[in-house]
């Protein structure tokens, strides 16, 4: 089950850049969260660097998922696609039950479920992993067939369960990324145009006429999909000014601190106070206080990581392999670029983390499982290089 010699083929440039992200990030937490780098700050009761430790112990936590993945055979990990897929869904039901937290709107959801000592779960994180975990290993089984039709209606109703349970919490941003993961799986999969360019167009035509109908007064289209904290959040998204009080002002206060933090930005720990500065909005912190040249650091590190895992990606020897990094390198790329466009105004508020930085041990661990699988199919393909 264990083979420990696929330690000696890990890619440490992957596990390097991710690490370097991840230290970035507990800094920006602690700045995030008002902690000041000094000698009186070193208290372990201090909620920034609570925060801090937290973040870190995520970072721990990640890293022994990354060894025991590498150190899963290889044909173990497609054994485990279904029951992982079945322990997700339980959890997504469970935390529909049980599950607790507050939207940063100020609206009652089901996302997280509590646990002892001050910690949370929160299942939609895992999700995405599992998704991808079981469309390579359902992709990769029917791949003669892809273009079937029950195998097509197959992979929908897979990837269709999880969305309805995640929208149910509700969370849209996570949807629309476990959504994306899908459909990138089914094209490198080589899914047939006649199957791509109709889902595109129903996807396109749908979120055109729910963006439209959401302006309207009284909106009916868009409350079939959305809830109407969504739909207010899509008109302040369109008429900022109106809504700078109440449902944009996240926005554009993040915006706003963003402009003022010019090349090099006002400096650490000297920002000002943005709503859910240490998840939501954390990169308008860091555009504030280190400003253009942080940013930039923050938006090359991310595509740096994504083009390695593609890297990855291309060398994989199966299609399994394939569609693990590309599953992977979806869900980092697309939550980036939700996250940077909303904290810069581009898109509607939805509360979706910066993977690696954000603070969050969900989404940490579950990022950090994700690269597990793209630094697995990296030492199979070595080490099935090695032996020709």
């Amino acid at each position: 089950m264990f083979e420990r010699d696929n330690l000696k083929n890990l890619d440490f440039t992957l596990l390097i850049l991710v690490t370097l992200l991840v230290g970035f990030g507990t800094i920006m937490i602690g700045s995030a969260d008002g902690w000041v780098f000094s000698r009186e700050t070193f208290n372990l009761k201090d909620e920034g660097m609570k925060l801090m430790i937290k973040q870190l112990l995520g970072y721990g936590i990640g890293l022994v998922a990354i060894v025991l993945i590498v150190l899963l055979n290889y044909d173990v990990l497609k054994v485990l696609a279904i029951p992982a897929y079945v322990v997700i869904l339980g959890l997504l039901v469970l935390v529909l039950k049980i599950g607790v937290g507050v939207d940063s709107d100020g609206e009652d959801v089901r996302r997280w479920i509590q646990l002892p000592g001050g910690f949370t779960l929160q299942p939609s994180e895992y999700a995405k992993i599992g998704l991808i975990l079981l469309f390579a290993w359902y992709l990769d089984k029917f791949q003669e067939r892809i273009n079937n039709v029950a195998v097509v209606a197959g992979a929908l109703v897979l990837v269709g369960i999880p969305v309805i349970l995640i929208m149910k919490e509700p969370s849209l941003s996570v949807s629309i990324v476990t959504i994306t993961i899908a459909l990138s799986a089914l094209f490198v999969a080589r899914l047939g145009w006649r199957y791509i360019i109709p889902g595109v167009l129903i996807i396109g035509v749908a979120a055109f006429f729910i963006i439209q109908d959401a302006t309207s007064e009284t909106p009916k289209f868009a409350l079939t999909f959305l809830g109407k904290y969504q739909v207010n959040r899509i008109r302040a998204w369109l008429d900022p000014e109106s809504y700078r009080l109440d449902l944009a002002f996240q926005t554009l206060t993040s915006k706003y601190a963003i402009g003022s933090g010019g090349l090099r930005g006002v400096g650490l720990f000297e920002g000002q106070d943005i709503p859910v500065a240490t998840t939501d909005f954390i990169f308008g912190v860091i555009g504030e206080e280190l400003g253009f040249v942080g940013a930039c650091f923050v938006i090359l590190m991310i595509v740096l990581i994504v083009l390695k895992i593609l890297w990855v990606a291309r060398r994989a020897q199966d299609l399994f392999g394939k569609l693990l990094c590309t599953g992977v390198a979806t869900m980092i790329a697309v939550q980036s670029a939700i996250h940077i466009g909303v904290t810069t105004a581009l898109l509607p508020n939805t509360g979706l983390p910066l993977p690696f930085i954000s603070y969050g041990l969900s989404s940490l661990t579950g990022s950090m499982m994700g690269i597990g699988l793209v630094l697995k199919v990296h030492s199979e393909t070595k080490k099935n290089k090695s032996r020709r």
